[in-house]
């Protein structure tokens, strides 16, 4: 072969692997489905909304507790501030009473034994005097000493009076920060909001319905709530639903040891499948995650914060083998998302936009952990 050949060669079969991969990356990119791609980008938005707005619920319930503790300094402030003027006026009162007894010394001349015997007239007007010395001399002392005593207790209110004011302060500066902290996370997912909203209206028509169906429910869990295979014939969707009557019902999956709170709050859950799920909302008709569980504890009437991550910390922590119907199910490292077992490994939650409250599988995502209340 010639180098002439190799030189010519050489460039040419690069040129066809070249083709051939640019080839290969066309071709993928042509069997690539926009419309999956939008729809992994709307599950993406939409969690990350979910995180937002979990996130947005735990600033309030701090904000709450801020604005509370700082009620509380600003009552423990003016209460001090009245004690420390009620000790300036009681120590006005004594200081005065002092500066009477002093005039009245400077104006009658010495007060002493010997003073009073070299300038009597008589043994009477000495005894009479020596009595009104006595007499000015304890109360002077009295007074001395409830002067002394109120300006102690003075110097003590004034310190707590200033101790109150600065934490006061402080917790005002806390709740400020928070506030503010809430407000622009409540900004923030408004604009996630359009952005899941706008990708929500890329998908095809046939995506929106498929997202819309309630999930089956399975018919182990249909058979333990006594409806048999039909899923219209689970307790309607009503939030003057008479609770108590639902709770009678047996629990999905049968099984015991999960509290009596919780299993009133599953049969309450499935009241509700089918609602939409809407940011920050907890019923009667459209929930968030915590939403949906708070609304259904609350049927019950055991009262949770409208937080996933204060949900997490909250009630008896339960291992993974041991989760019984009603307990309350949250998941990610952040705690970020919500649900409540029903048994037969099965949640029931409000799970993210364009999605109704429907029944999954508990392993849907990630566990965080487990709490019964």
């Amino acid at each position: 072969m010639s180098l002439t050949n190799f030189v010519v060669r050489k460039p040419l079969v690069g040129a066809i692997v070249g083709v051939t991969a640019v080839t290969s990356i066309w071709g993928a990119a042509a069997f690539a489905d926009p419309a999956e791609d939008t729809l992994a980008k709307l599950n993406e938005l939409s969690r990350q909304a979910e995180q937002l707005t979990e996130s947005m619920h735990a600033a309030q319930i701090d904000l709450d507790k801020k604005v509370e503790i700082q009620v509380e300094a600003d009552r423990k402030h003016t209460s001090d501030a009245a004690a420390m003027e009620a000790a300036k006026a009681q120590l006005a009162t004594y200081q005065s009473a002092v500066d009477k007894l002093a005039a009245s010394v400077y104006m009658g001349g010495r007060t002493d034994g010997l003073t009073a015997i070299l300038t009597v007239s008589s043994p009477q007007n000495l005894i009479d005097k020596l009595a009104v010395q006595r007499v000015m001399a304890t109360q002077m002392a009295e007074q001395m000493q409830n002067f002394r005593a109120a300006s102690k207790q003075a110097a003590v209110v004034e310190a707590a009076s200033a101790k109150s004011a600065a934490d006061a302060k402080a917790a005002a500066d806390e709740a400020a920060a928070v506030r503010a902290d809430l407000q622009r996370k409540q900004s923030e997912l408004q604009v996630q909001i359009n952005s899941v909203k706008a990708r929500y209206a890329m998908l095809t028509a046939a995506q929106q319905a498929a997202l819309a169906t309630p999930a089956a429910v399975p018919p182990s869990v249909m058979a333990h709530l006594g409806v048999g295979a039909n899923p219209g014939a689970l307790p309607e969707a009503n939030p003057n639903s008479d609770i108590a009557a639902l709770a009678a019902l047996p629990i999905p999956g049968g099984g015991g040891g999960g509290s009596g709170a919780g299993a009133t709050a599953v049969q309450a859950a499935l009241t509700r499948l089918g609602d939409p799920y809407v940011w920050a909302a907890a019923g009667p008709n459209a929930f968030d995650c915590s939403g949906l569980v708070m609304w259904s504890f609350q049927q019950a009437g055991v009262f949770l914060p409208h937080s996933s991550q204060a949900q997490s910390g909250g009630g008896q922590p339960v291992p993974l083998d041991q989760m019984q119907p009603g307990d309350v199910v949250t998941y990610y490292s952040d705690a970020s998302h919500v649900g409540l077992y029903i048994g037969d490994g099965m949640i029931v939650h409000a799970s993210t936009y364009g999605v109704p409250v429907r029944v999954e599988s508990v392993n849907n995502a990630p566990i965080y952990n487990v709490r019964r209340y």
